[in-house]
């Protein structure tokens, strides 16, 4: 397993947060939103999706074009091409259940 691969394990699936974040990159996958809208279309609090984000923006999986209020998110082309995130954006990893 690759480092970039094993980075994607422990961020979706080893850790706490990681089922919250698959169902952000899955909305995400299907249609690049805000952070306001991802936090409609998933009935999650807007601070909870807004970390979430962060973390996933920090480690490089989701961009934006400018970074401002009300910015669209979009996986980033770097991890386009990843097997084991197409995997679980599919839904065949064996990630937590739960939110």
């Amino acid at each position: 397993m690759d480092s970039k691969t094993r980075l994607l394990y422990w961020l979706l699936n080893a850790s706490r947060g990681g089922p919250t974040r698959v169902r952000i990159l899955k909305t995400i996958d299907k249609k690049p939103m805000n952070l306001n809208q991802l936090s409609n279309s998933l009935s999650l609090d807007y601070k909870t999706v807004q970390g979430h984000v962060e973390l996933l923006i920090e480690n490089e999986i989701l961009e934006t074009p400018k970074k401002k209020y009300g910015s669209i998110y979009f996986i980033s082309a770097e991890w386009e091409d990843n097997d084991y995130l197409k995997e679980v954006l599919r839904g065949n990893c064996d990630e937590k259940k739960g939110k």
